[in-house]
């Protein structure tokens, strides 16, 4: 009796699910036919494009070349802004909420030719030339081959597609870090990129709070001891169960519940426009490797900003030298713009003073202090469409004017 009740509820909770807001059901661009979803729907001209980095995995490129509702010619030069994603998140991240409140779309509207990318690891960009998702091998990456290959590969083929010289950049979180160490390295690159706008930056984290804050550096042990038993792993939720806690989280009664839920994480959303939150989640978490999450903890209790640490043994295979080598920020020579705040609990004020600030100080072009915005506020946060990104697009059209 109590199993068949169970299965009737289970029923008629997987039934209901088809009421969820089709946006759960979208991608940023579909990846079977190529055709617009989100895009389209608000009124946007959009592209796939597929990049084959180096090491032979296939990424996808979601482009919005014109403003909303505007036949525009793509091949026509427009500046380009190249936007990069966060640590378990995926070009969504960019088209959260509204037309008017999403950075993507907001670029797009003051004239940019927006490109966005999706990772290795993410719903997708989960293709390789010689093996798939399937496989243990595909998964044996962190932001270190995020940084040496997708970026670049990514960055080279839209300035090749566009026939243009270089880009801006924005980049979130770990997308900051992304960008901060293919800078440190490759001064070729670094060309290419005109500004680099960091949102929420990251580099050391050795003050991060959130739930590594919470259950401290003991926490941070016994994770690393149970990922390590997980090598090479997919780290996601199941899509079917996303969906299902899409839709829970998509109730009035529901919002408040699930926005702390993620608070617990990186703090307490305060822009959330909370009836999207189950759209939010439907798309977030998105799939990265248990390596990459391991290679934060690594950042974590080492307060550097290193290469994969293999231990001494796979160190000196792989690099040479008993120790993972150590990126220079001082290196960088890029005109880089911080914006950050008090409130965000990852990217914190002190990490950012230590590793940021004090190595990069002749290259900080501008440094701004956003006040109450926790972490996603910089990207799911609404009062970031009038507070934030009228900032970055009014830097670049002076550099543009200048140029």
């Amino acid at each position: 009796m109590v199993i068949n009740i169970f299965l009737i509820l289970l029923f008629l909770l997987i039934n209901e699910t088809t009421a969820i807001d089709d946006e759960c059901y979208l991608t940023v661009l579909s990846q079977c036919f190529f055709q617009p979803e989100i895009g389209k729907r608000f009124g946007y001209e959009s592209e796939v494009h597929l990049v084959r980095t180096k090491d032979e995995y296939i990424l996808e490129l979601h482009r919005f070349p014109c403003k909303q509702k505007e036949k525009c010619d793509p091949s026509a030069k427009r500046p380009i802004v190249f936007m990069q994603h966060g640590l378990l998140a995926d070009g969504f991240s960019w088209i959260p909420n509204l037309a008017n409140q999403s950075a993507g779309f907001v670029f797009a509207d003051a004239g940019f030719d927006v490109w966005i990318a999706n990772s290795r690891g993410t719903p997708a960009s989960q293709k390789h030339i010689g093996y798939g998702p399937e496989n243990q091998k595909f998964w044996n990456f962190t932001w270190q081959e995020m940084s040496e290959f997708d970026l670049t590969s990514s960055v080279y083929y839209v300035l090749k597609e566009t026939k243009q010289e270089f880009l801006y950049y924005l980049g979130h979180s770990q997308g900051t870090m992304i960008m901060f160490s293919r800078l440190a390295e490759d001064r070729e690159f670094s060309k290419k990129i005109r500004h680099f706008h960091a949102l929420a930056p990251v580099a050391t984290v050795s003050h991060i709070g959130g739930l590594f804050g919470l259950f401290g550096k003991q926490f941070l042990t016994y994770a690393e001891i149970l990922l390590g038993r997980l090598p090479y792993s997919p780290l996601s939720i199941p899509r079917t169960v996303q969906k299902m806690i899409s839709y829970m989280c998509s109730k009035f009664l529901m919002q408040n519940i699930c926005t702390l839920d993620i608070g617990f994480i990186d703090g307490s959303e305060k822009q959330f426009n909370q009836s999207r939150v189950g759209v939010y989640l439907c798309h977030t978490p998105a799939a990265t490797s248990v390596k990459d999450l391991q290679h934060w903890i690594q950042l974590v209790k080492s307060q550097k900003v290193a290469k994969f640490d293999y231990g001494k043994d796979g160190n000196m295979a792989e690099y040479g030298q008993p120790e993972p080598p150590v990126y220079d920020l001082t290196q960088i020579n890029t005109p880089t713009y911080l914006y950050w705040s008090g409130d965000d609990i990852l990217a914190d004020t002190q990490d950012i003073r230590d590793s940021i600030l004090s190595k990069m100080n002749k290259t900080i072009a501008g440094s701004i202090e956003l006040p109450h915005y926790s972490h996603m506020d910089f990207v799911f946060g609404i009062n970031a469409a009038s507070e934030l990104y009228p900032v970055m697009i009014s830097t670049n059209n002076t550099d543009i004017i200048s140029f």
